[in-house]
């Protein structure tokens, strides 16, 4: 079995507290979610479970489109999602 190395920090109660209940709520141990954090921090990835991400994103591009619905320039909208669909298509077909 490989050599483990013991990873600790100090923190205040209060996050702590935070902390445990964050795990709590994963179905985790503190320790299971800090392994976690620190493996998916070194490996690049994120700790947002999928939906999170997903709901993340369909909130920015709501968002975006709403602001871009807003804009003074009203041919913005459309010259942004032409763009965007012909990099879509260029991407595509470079793929195939």
């Amino acid at each position: 079995m490989p050599q483990r190395y013991h990873l600790a920090c100090y923190v205040s109660e209060d996050i702590f507290e935070q902390f445990q209940a964050h795990a709590k709520s994963r179905h985790m141990t503190v320790t299971g979610l800090l392994r976690k954090l620190v493996t998916s921090e070194l490996d690049g990835a994120t700790l947002l479970p999928p939906a999170e991400t997903e709901r993340n994103l369909l909130f920015i591009a709501r968002a975006l489109d709403g602001l871009l619905e807003a804009h003074p320039d009203k041919t913005l909208r459309n010259r942004i999602v032409a763009a965007w669909n012909e990099e879509i298509s260029e991407g595509f077909s470079h793929e195939l």
